[in-house]
Protein backbone atom coordinates (compact mmCIF):
# COMPACT_ATOMS: atom_id res chain seq x y z
CA UNK A 1 0.00 0.00 0.00
CA UNK A 2 1.27 3.31 -0.71
CA UNK A 3 -0.56 6.21 1.41
CA UNK A 4 -0.48 9.45 1.91
CA UNK A 5 1.55 9.03 4.99
CA UNK A 6 4.28 7.20 2.61
CA UNK A 7 3.81 9.12 0.38
CA UNK A 8 5.26 11.92 2.49
CA UNK A 9 7.89 9.88 4.19
CA UNK A 10 9.44 8.32 0.83
CA UNK A 11 10.24 12.58 -0.28
CA UNK A 12 12.35 13.53 3.10
CA UNK A 13 15.63 12.61 1.26
CA UNK A 14 14.60 15.37 -1.02
CA UNK A 15 15.19 18.33 1.69
CA UNK A 16 17.84 19.80 2.30
CA UNK A 17 18.42 21.32 5.85
CA UNK A 18 20.49 23.38 7.94
CA UNK A 19 20.99 22.81 11.58
CA UNK A 20 22.09 25.83 13.62
CA UNK A 21 22.59 25.63 17.44
CA UNK A 22 24.09 24.21 20.48
CA UNK A 23 25.77 21.17 20.51
CA UNK A 24 26.11 18.84 23.59
CA UNK A 25 27.56 15.31 24.41
CA UNK A 26 25.32 12.95 26.17
CA UNK A 27 27.42 10.34 28.34
CA UNK A 28 25.14 7.28 29.62
CA UNK A 29 27.57 5.15 32.72
CA UNK A 30 25.23 2.04 32.80
CA UNK A 31 25.10 -0.67 35.56
CA UNK A 32 23.69 -2.62 37.79
CA UNK A 33 22.90 -1.74 42.15
CA UNK A 34 23.02 -4.16 44.98
CA UNK A 35 24.28 -2.42 48.07
CA UNK A 36 23.80 1.87 49.00
CA UNK A 37 27.38 3.25 49.67
CA UNK A 38 28.52 3.23 53.46
CA UNK A 39 29.56 7.15 53.07
CA UNK A 40 25.63 8.30 52.14
CA UNK A 41 22.34 6.82 51.24
CA UNK A 42 23.14 6.41 47.74
CA UNK A 43 23.20 3.31 45.70
CA UNK A 44 26.68 2.14 44.54
CA UNK A 45 26.43 1.35 40.89
CA UNK A 46 28.99 -0.79 39.12
CA UNK A 47 29.14 0.54 35.52
CA UNK A 48 28.86 -1.75 33.00
CA UNK A 49 28.63 -0.21 30.05
CA UNK A 50 29.68 3.30 28.73
CA UNK A 51 28.11 5.34 25.67
CA UNK A 52 28.40 8.71 23.57
CA UNK A 53 25.28 10.47 21.76
CA UNK A 54 25.09 13.44 20.71
CA UNK A 55 22.56 15.92 22.17
CA UNK A 56 21.12 19.64 21.50
CA UNK A 57 20.78 21.03 17.95
CA UNK A 58 23.28 17.95 17.44
CA UNK A 59 20.53 15.96 18.13
CA UNK A 60 18.10 17.44 15.83
CA UNK A 61 20.52 16.90 13.44
CA UNK A 62 20.81 13.22 13.68
CA UNK A 63 16.85 12.55 13.55
CA UNK A 64 16.70 14.87 10.28
CA UNK A 65 19.67 12.02 8.82
CA UNK A 66 17.61 8.61 9.84
CA UNK A 67 14.74 10.24 8.18
CA UNK A 68 17.22 10.64 5.30
CA UNK A 69 17.20 14.31 4.54
CA UNK A 70 20.16 16.02 3.62
CA UNK A 71 22.10 17.38 6.65
CA UNK A 72 24.63 20.09 7.61
CA UNK A 73 25.26 21.35 10.82
CA UNK A 74 26.79 24.51 12.28
CA UNK A 75 27.82 25.23 15.79
CA UNK A 76 31.30 25.48 17.53
CA UNK A 77 33.05 23.56 20.44
CA UNK A 78 35.59 23.31 22.40
CA UNK A 79 39.45 22.23 21.30
CA UNK A 80 39.05 18.84 23.35
CA UNK A 81 38.24 15.09 23.79
CA UNK A 82 34.99 15.96 23.92
CA UNK A 83 35.00 17.90 20.76
CA UNK A 84 36.87 14.86 19.18
CA UNK A 85 34.11 12.32 20.11
CA UNK A 86 31.03 14.51 18.67
CA UNK A 87 32.78 14.67 15.65
CA UNK A 88 33.27 10.80 15.53
CA UNK A 89 29.99 10.10 16.13
CA UNK A 90 28.55 12.81 13.44
CA UNK A 91 30.67 11.17 10.77
CA UNK A 92 29.71 8.13 11.63
CA UNK A 93 25.83 9.72 11.16
CA UNK A 94 27.14 10.86 7.84
CA UNK A 95 26.45 14.67 8.77
CA UNK A 96 28.64 17.18 7.96
CA UNK A 97 30.70 18.60 10.43
CA UNK A 98 33.06 20.53 8.38
CA UNK A 99 31.49 23.85 9.80
CA UNK A 100 31.58 23.25 13.47
CA UNK A 101 34.15 25.68 14.66
CA UNK A 102 36.61 24.82 17.36
CA UNK A 103 37.39 27.92 20.09
CA UNK A 104 40.73 27.10 22.43
CA UNK A 105 38.68 29.06 25.19
CA UNK A 106 35.60 27.06 24.93
CA UNK A 107 34.89 23.61 27.11
CA UNK A 108 32.99 21.16 25.05
CA UNK A 109 29.23 20.94 26.93
CA UNK A 110 29.07 17.24 28.46
CA UNK A 111 25.98 15.71 30.02
CA UNK A 112 26.46 12.55 32.16
CA UNK A 113 23.59 10.27 33.37
CA UNK A 114 24.47 7.11 35.35
CA UNK A 115 21.47 4.48 34.81
CA UNK A 116 20.27 1.87 36.56
CA UNK A 117 17.92 -0.39 35.56
CA UNK A 118 16.89 1.81 32.69
CA UNK A 119 16.24 4.52 35.55
CA UNK A 120 18.41 7.79 35.41
CA UNK A 121 19.83 7.94 39.13
CA UNK A 122 21.68 11.33 38.73
CA UNK A 123 23.28 13.51 35.97
CA UNK A 124 26.14 15.98 36.65
CA UNK A 125 26.89 18.31 33.65
CA UNK A 126 30.29 20.43 32.49
CA UNK A 127 31.16 22.93 29.83
CA UNK A 128 31.40 25.98 28.91
CA UNK A 129 28.03 28.50 27.94
CA UNK A 130 29.44 31.53 27.37
CA UNK A 131 28.45 33.46 23.88
CA UNK A 132 31.15 32.72 20.88
CA UNK A 133 34.16 34.76 20.26
CA UNK A 134 34.24 37.66 17.82
CA UNK A 135 35.97 35.55 14.98
CA UNK A 136 33.66 32.55 14.90
CA UNK A 137 30.50 34.10 15.10
CA UNK A 138 32.15 36.18 12.01
CA UNK A 139 32.51 32.71 10.09
CA UNK A 140 29.04 31.61 11.01
CA UNK A 141 27.77 34.60 9.90
CA UNK A 142 29.77 34.21 6.73
CA UNK A 143 28.49 30.99 6.08
CA UNK A 144 24.56 31.94 6.16
CA UNK A 145 25.12 34.50 3.62
CA UNK A 146 26.51 32.46 1.53
CA UNK A 147 24.78 29.14 1.76
CA UNK A 148 21.03 30.05 3.00
CA UNK A 149 19.45 30.04 0.04
CA UNK A 150 20.70 26.44 -0.67
CA UNK A 151 18.44 24.93 1.61
CA UNK A 152 15.11 24.06 2.06
CA UNK A 153 15.11 24.06 5.75
CA UNK A 154 16.77 26.09 8.33
CA UNK A 155 16.45 24.96 11.87
CA UNK A 156 17.44 26.86 14.91
CA UNK A 157 18.24 24.37 18.42
CA UNK A 158 19.23 26.96 20.95
CA UNK A 159 19.87 25.75 24.23
CA UNK A 160 21.54 28.61 26.33
CA UNK A 161 25.03 27.13 25.07
CA UNK A 162 25.65 30.53 23.62
CA UNK A 163 26.04 29.88 19.93
CA UNK A 164 22.44 31.80 18.76
CA UNK A 165 23.92 35.46 19.58
CA UNK A 166 22.12 38.08 18.62
CA UNK A 167 23.95 39.01 15.86
CA UNK A 168 23.77 35.47 14.45
CA UNK A 169 19.46 35.70 14.87
CA UNK A 170 19.59 39.04 13.01
CA UNK A 171 21.46 37.68 10.17
CA UNK A 172 18.65 34.56 9.97
CA UNK A 173 16.15 37.74 10.40
CA UNK A 174 17.84 39.38 7.52
CA UNK A 175 18.02 36.09 5.44
CA UNK A 176 14.75 34.61 5.84
CA UNK A 177 13.32 37.55 4.59
CA UNK A 178 14.99 37.48 1.40
CA UNK A 179 14.73 34.08 1.05
CA UNK A 180 11.82 32.70 2.71
CA UNK A 181 12.55 28.92 3.92
CA UNK A 182 10.92 26.52 6.26
CA UNK A 183 12.56 27.93 9.61
CA UNK A 184 11.68 26.29 12.79
CA UNK A 185 12.92 27.27 16.13
CA UNK A 186 13.20 25.21 19.55
CA UNK A 187 14.41 27.26 22.29
CA UNK A 188 13.87 27.98 25.36
CA UNK A 189 13.97 31.90 24.43
CA UNK A 190 11.41 31.84 21.97
CA UNK A 191 10.72 35.35 21.84
CA UNK A 192 14.69 35.84 21.22
CA UNK A 193 13.36 34.71 17.22
CA UNK A 194 10.40 36.87 17.26
CA UNK A 195 11.84 38.83 14.41
CA UNK A 196 13.04 36.06 12.53
CA UNK A 197 8.86 34.96 12.04
CA UNK A 198 9.21 31.35 12.12
CA UNK A 199 7.39 29.15 9.94
CA UNK A 200 7.32 26.51 13.33
CA UNK A 201 8.15 26.60 16.89
CA UNK A 202 8.05 23.97 19.27
CA UNK A 203 7.34 24.98 22.87
CA UNK A 204 6.70 22.17 25.27
CA UNK A 205 3.64 23.08 28.19
CA UNK A 206 6.60 24.04 30.80
CA UNK A 207 7.84 26.04 28.51
CA UNK A 208 4.58 27.82 27.02
CA UNK A 209 3.25 28.26 30.66
CA UNK A 210 6.01 30.30 31.09
CA UNK A 211 6.08 31.86 28.30
CA UNK A 212 2.31 32.76 28.94
CA UNK A 213 2.97 33.49 33.09
CA UNK A 214 0.09 30.83 33.61
CA UNK A 215 -0.15 28.28 36.28
CA UNK A 216 0.81 24.79 35.24
CA UNK A 217 -1.58 22.12 35.74
CA UNK A 218 -1.01 18.43 36.22
CA UNK A 219 -4.59 17.58 34.32
CA UNK A 220 -6.41 19.29 32.13
CA UNK A 221 -3.43 20.44 30.07
CA UNK A 222 -5.04 20.34 26.81
CA UNK A 223 -8.20 22.45 27.64
CA UNK A 224 -5.97 25.12 29.38
CA UNK A 225 -4.10 26.23 26.79
CA UNK A 226 -6.49 26.14 24.22
CA UNK A 227 -7.46 29.56 24.38
CA UNK A 228 -4.13 31.12 24.29
CA UNK A 229 -3.57 30.97 20.57
CA UNK A 230 -3.50 34.37 19.77
CA UNK A 231 -1.17 34.89 22.63
CA UNK A 232 1.71 32.32 21.69
CA UNK A 233 1.66 33.84 17.85
CA UNK A 234 1.52 37.00 19.57
CA UNK A 235 4.72 36.10 21.60
CA UNK A 236 6.38 34.14 19.27
CA UNK A 237 5.39 35.41 15.75
CA UNK A 238 5.57 32.03 14.32
CA UNK A 239 2.97 30.70 11.39
CA UNK A 240 2.67 27.50 13.38
CA UNK A 241 3.31 26.73 17.02
CA UNK A 242 3.23 23.20 17.54
CA UNK A 243 3.06 23.03 21.87
CA UNK A 244 3.77 19.75 22.99
CA UNK A 245 1.94 18.23 25.93
CA UNK A 246 4.08 14.77 26.93
CA UNK A 247 1.35 11.67 27.18
CA UNK A 248 -1.21 14.44 26.32
CA UNK A 249 0.26 14.58 22.47
CA UNK A 250 0.48 18.04 20.82
CA UNK A 251 -1.72 21.07 20.01
CA UNK A 252 -0.80 23.02 16.55
CA UNK A 253 -2.13 26.77 16.48
CA UNK A 254 -2.15 28.05 13.27
CA UNK A 255 -1.60 32.07 12.80
CA UNK A 256 -3.44 31.91 16.84
CA UNK A 257 -6.15 29.65 15.35
CA UNK A 258 -6.11 26.07 17.15
CA UNK A 259 -5.98 23.63 13.79
CA UNK A 260 -5.31 20.57 15.31
CA UNK A 261 -4.91 17.72 18.34
CA UNK A 262 -2.40 14.88 17.83
CA UNK A 263 -2.76 12.20 20.72
CA UNK A 264 0.75 10.64 22.27
CA UNK A 265 0.65 6.93 20.43
CA UNK A 266 1.19 4.32 23.67
CA UNK A 267 4.60 2.43 22.77
CA UNK A 268 6.18 0.27 24.97
CA UNK A 269 9.45 2.16 26.71
CA UNK A 270 9.29 5.55 29.15
CA UNK A 271 12.32 7.25 28.16
CA UNK A 272 11.16 11.08 26.78
CA UNK A 273 14.91 12.05 26.21
CA UNK A 274 15.32 13.73 22.71
CA UNK A 275 11.12 13.29 21.66
CA UNK A 276 10.95 16.84 20.53
CA UNK A 277 14.02 16.64 18.78
CA UNK A 278 12.31 13.92 16.78
CA UNK A 279 9.06 15.87 16.89
CA UNK A 280 10.23 19.39 15.22
CA UNK A 281 12.75 17.33 12.58
CA UNK A 282 9.47 14.72 11.05
CA UNK A 283 7.15 18.26 11.32
CA UNK A 284 9.50 20.40 9.58
CA UNK A 285 10.36 17.55 6.88
CA UNK A 286 6.26 17.28 6.49
CA UNK A 287 5.41 20.94 6.21
CA UNK A 288 8.41 21.40 4.12
CA UNK A 289 6.86 18.91 1.46
CA UNK A 290 3.36 20.17 1.80
CA UNK A 291 1.49 17.92 3.88
CA UNK A 292 -1.05 19.36 5.38
CA UNK A 293 -1.41 20.03 9.21
CA UNK A 294 -2.91 16.80 10.36
CA UNK A 295 -0.93 15.37 8.34
CA UNK A 296 2.70 16.48 8.91
CA UNK A 297 1.35 16.54 12.98
CA UNK A 298 0.35 12.43 13.27
CA UNK A 299 3.87 12.07 11.34
CA UNK A 300 5.68 13.67 13.95
CA UNK A 301 3.84 12.19 16.43
CA UNK A 302 4.21 8.48 15.33
CA UNK A 303 8.13 9.35 14.91
CA UNK A 304 8.40 10.48 18.51
CA UNK A 305 6.33 7.50 20.13
CA UNK A 306 8.85 5.44 18.18
CA UNK A 307 11.63 7.17 19.60
CA UNK A 308 10.23 7.22 23.12
CA UNK A 309 9.89 3.68 23.01
CA UNK A 310 14.07 3.29 22.93
CA UNK A 311 16.20 3.77 25.67
CA UNK A 312 18.46 6.96 25.91
CA UNK A 313 17.97 9.56 23.07
CA UNK A 314 17.80 7.51 19.92
CA UNK A 315 16.28 8.87 16.76
CA UNK A 316 13.57 7.62 14.77
CA UNK A 317 14.69 5.97 11.30
CA UNK A 318 12.97 6.19 7.80
CA UNK A 319 12.14 2.44 8.11
CA UNK A 320 10.83 2.85 11.26
CA UNK A 321 8.61 5.47 10.71
CA UNK A 322 7.10 3.64 7.26
CA UNK A 323 7.04 0.68 9.00
CA UNK A 324 4.68 2.50 11.39
CA UNK A 325 2.11 3.53 9.08
CA UNK A 326 2.07 -0.25 7.80
CA UNK A 327 -1.25 -0.21 10.03
CA UNK A 328 0.50 -0.32 12.98
CA UNK A 329 -2.03 -2.47 15.46
CA UNK A 330 -5.19 -0.80 14.95
CA UNK A 331 -6.81 -3.19 12.93
CA UNK A 332 -9.27 -5.79 14.66
CA UNK A 333 -10.02 -8.19 11.80
CA UNK A 334 -12.82 -9.87 13.49
CA UNK A 335 -15.80 -8.55 15.87
CA UNK A 336 -14.88 -11.79 18.47
CA UNK A 337 -11.54 -9.68 18.43
CA UNK A 338 -13.43 -6.54 18.96
CA UNK A 339 -15.78 -7.87 22.21
CA UNK A 340 -13.14 -9.04 24.04
CA UNK A 341 -10.77 -5.65 23.56
CA UNK A 342 -14.15 -3.46 24.18
CA UNK A 343 -14.69 -5.96 27.47
CA UNK A 344 -10.95 -5.46 28.89
CA UNK A 345 -11.20 -1.52 28.14
CA UNK A 346 -14.98 -1.54 30.28
CA UNK A 347 -13.65 -3.15 33.12
CA UNK A 348 -10.66 -0.91 33.07
CA UNK A 349 -13.23 2.05 33.19
CA UNK A 350 -13.04 3.44 30.13
CA UNK A 351 -15.73 5.20 27.91
CA UNK A 352 -15.95 3.88 24.77
CA UNK A 353 -16.72 5.65 21.75
CA UNK A 354 -17.93 4.05 18.46
CA UNK A 355 -18.65 5.37 15.04
CA UNK A 356 -18.87 4.44 11.39
CA UNK A 357 -18.52 5.90 8.06
CA UNK A 358 -16.95 5.67 4.59
CA UNK A 359 -14.19 7.54 4.80
CA UNK A 360 -13.63 7.61 1.30
CA UNK A 361 -11.28 10.12 0.39
CA UNK A 362 -9.98 11.59 3.61
CA UNK A 363 -10.30 15.45 4.16
CA UNK A 364 -10.18 17.73 6.82
CA UNK A 365 -13.58 17.19 7.38
CA UNK A 366 -13.43 13.93 8.75
CA UNK A 367 -9.94 14.42 10.74
CA UNK A 368 -12.16 17.14 12.60
CA UNK A 369 -15.19 14.71 13.16
CA UNK A 370 -12.60 12.01 14.22
CA UNK A 371 -11.19 14.73 16.91
CA UNK A 372 -14.12 15.66 18.20
CA UNK A 373 -15.46 12.04 18.73
CA UNK A 374 -12.44 11.30 20.19
CA UNK A 375 -12.57 13.68 22.87
CA UNK A 376 -15.82 12.01 24.15
CA UNK A 377 -14.66 9.44 25.69
CA UNK A 378 -11.12 7.17 26.13
CA UNK A 379 -10.99 5.03 23.17
CA UNK A 380 -12.19 5.86 19.79
CA UNK A 381 -13.82 2.85 17.46
CA UNK A 382 -14.36 3.54 14.25
CA UNK A 383 -16.03 1.14 11.69
CA UNK A 384 -15.54 1.23 8.05
CA UNK A 385 -17.95 0.53 5.28
CA UNK A 386 -16.23 -2.59 2.91
CA UNK A 387 -16.02 -1.34 -0.50
CA UNK A 388 -19.11 -3.50 -1.56
CA UNK A 389 -21.34 -1.39 1.11
CA UNK A 390 -20.07 1.53 -0.14
CA UNK A 391 -20.76 0.88 -4.10
CA UNK A 392 -24.41 -0.40 -2.68
CA UNK A 393 -24.88 3.16 -0.72
CA UNK A 394 -23.08 5.83 -3.02
CA UNK A 395 -23.48 3.96 -6.31
CA UNK A 396 -20.89 2.58 -9.22
CA UNK A 397 -17.24 4.44 -9.09
CA UNK A 398 -17.05 4.40 -5.65
CA UNK A 399 -15.22 3.60 -3.49
CA UNK A 400 -12.35 5.70 -4.40
CA UNK A 401 -9.99 3.95 -2.56
CA UNK A 402 -10.42 0.49 -1.61
CA UNK A 403 -11.00 -1.15 1.72
CA UNK A 404 -7.46 -1.59 2.89
CA UNK A 405 -6.01 1.61 1.80
CA UNK A 406 -8.63 3.40 3.77
CA UNK A 407 -7.73 1.26 7.08
CA UNK A 408 -4.16 2.11 6.97
CA UNK A 409 -5.07 6.05 5.95
CA UNK A 410 -7.19 6.30 9.56
CA UNK A 411 -5.18 3.71 11.27
CA UNK A 412 -2.05 6.56 10.92
CA UNK A 413 -4.68 8.97 13.10
CA UNK A 414 -3.76 9.03 16.43
CA UNK A 415 -7.39 10.05 17.37
CA UNK A 416 -8.45 6.45 16.59
CA UNK A 417 -7.46 3.35 18.69
CA UNK A 418 -9.04 0.79 16.17
CA UNK A 419 -10.30 -0.04 13.00
CA UNK A 420 -12.91 -2.43 11.94
CA UNK A 421 -14.06 -3.07 8.74
CA UNK A 422 -18.20 -4.36 8.33
CA UNK A 423 -19.90 -5.91 5.34
CA UNK A 424 -23.58 -4.92 5.98
CA UNK A 425 -25.05 -1.47 5.37
CA UNK A 426 -25.31 -0.93 9.14
CA UNK A 427 -23.02 -1.74 11.96
CA UNK A 428 -25.69 -3.07 13.92
CA UNK A 429 -23.37 -6.31 15.11
CA UNK A 430 -20.22 -4.51 15.76
CA UNK A 431 -21.96 -1.88 18.07
CA UNK A 432 -23.60 -5.30 19.87
CA UNK A 433 -20.17 -6.54 20.33
CA UNK A 434 -18.53 -3.16 21.51
CA UNK A 435 -21.36 -1.89 23.58
CA UNK A 436 -20.67 1.78 23.71
CA UNK A 437 -20.40 4.41 26.09
CA UNK A 438 -21.28 6.86 22.91
CA UNK A 439 -22.24 6.58 19.75
CA UNK A 440 -21.19 9.82 17.80
CA UNK A 441 -22.76 10.70 14.17
CA UNK A 442 -22.46 13.79 12.34
CA UNK A 443 -24.52 16.44 12.70
CA UNK A 444 -26.38 15.79 9.74
CA UNK A 445 -28.31 12.97 11.21
CA UNK A 446 -30.84 12.81 13.99
CA UNK A 447 -32.27 9.82 15.85
CA UNK A 448 -35.15 9.55 13.50
CA UNK A 449 -33.13 8.77 10.73
CA UNK A 450 -30.51 6.66 12.61
CA UNK A 451 -31.75 3.13 12.40
CA UNK A 452 -28.80 2.01 15.25
CA UNK A 453 -30.14 5.10 17.48
CA UNK A 454 -32.99 2.57 19.34
CA UNK A 455 -30.35 -0.79 19.93
CA UNK A 456 -27.88 1.96 21.27
CA UNK A 457 -30.21 3.44 23.96
CA UNK A 458 -31.31 -0.29 24.71
CA UNK A 459 -27.79 -1.18 25.18
CA UNK A 460 -27.64 2.05 27.94
CA UNK A 461 -25.54 3.70 25.44
CA UNK A 462 -25.70 7.55 24.44
CA UNK A 463 -25.80 9.52 21.31
CA UNK A 464 -24.00 12.24 20.24
CA UNK A 465 -24.27 14.33 17.21
CA UNK A 466 -20.72 16.18 16.33
CA UNK A 467 -21.36 19.18 14.46
CA UNK A 468 -19.47 18.83 10.85
CA UNK A 469 -17.32 21.46 9.35
CA UNK A 470 -19.79 23.09 6.41
CA UNK A 471 -18.60 22.99 2.85
CA UNK A 472 -16.52 19.41 3.39
CA UNK A 473 -17.19 16.11 1.49
CA UNK A 474 -15.82 13.68 -0.19
CA UNK A 475 -19.00 13.75 -3.00
CA UNK A 476 -18.01 17.51 -2.91
CA UNK A 477 -13.86 17.34 -3.51
CA UNK A 478 -14.92 14.47 -6.67
CA UNK A 479 -17.30 16.87 -8.10
CA UNK A 480 -14.37 19.62 -8.02
CA UNK A 481 -12.04 16.69 -9.33
CA UNK A 482 -14.44 16.41 -12.16
CA UNK A 483 -14.94 20.11 -12.77
CA UNK A 484 -18.37 19.92 -11.46
CA UNK A 485 -19.62 16.33 -13.12
CA UNK A 486 -21.27 13.77 -11.16
CA UNK A 487 -19.33 11.10 -12.94
CA UNK A 488 -16.90 9.32 -11.21
CA UNK A 489 -13.24 9.97 -11.46
CA UNK A 490 -11.97 9.01 -15.16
Amino acid sequence: MNTAYHQIIDQFSQAKVLVIGDVILDVYLKGGSTRLSPEAPVPVVNISDRSYVVGGAANIAVNFKALEAQVAFLSAVGNDEDAAKIFSILEKQGIDSTHIFQENTRQTTVKTRVMCQSQILARYDYGTDQVLNQETEQKIVDYLEAHYADFDIIMAGDYYGGILTPAIINTLAKLQQNWPRIFAVDSKNLTAFRKVKPTLVKPNYTEAVKLLELNHQAIGRAEQMHRYGDELYEKTGASIVALTLDADGAMIFNEGIYKYRSYAHHLPGASVVGAGDTFISTLSLGLFLEADIPLATELATAAAAIAVSKEGTVPCTYPELRSFFSLHNKYVSHVNELKKLCEIYEAQGKKIVFTNGCFDILHSGHVSYLNRAKELGDVLIVGMNCDDSIRRLKGEGRPINPLEDRIEVLAGLSSIDHVISFEEDSPVYLIRAARPHIYAKGGDYSKETLPEAKLVEDLGGKIVFVPLVPDHSTTRIIRRINNGSTLKIA
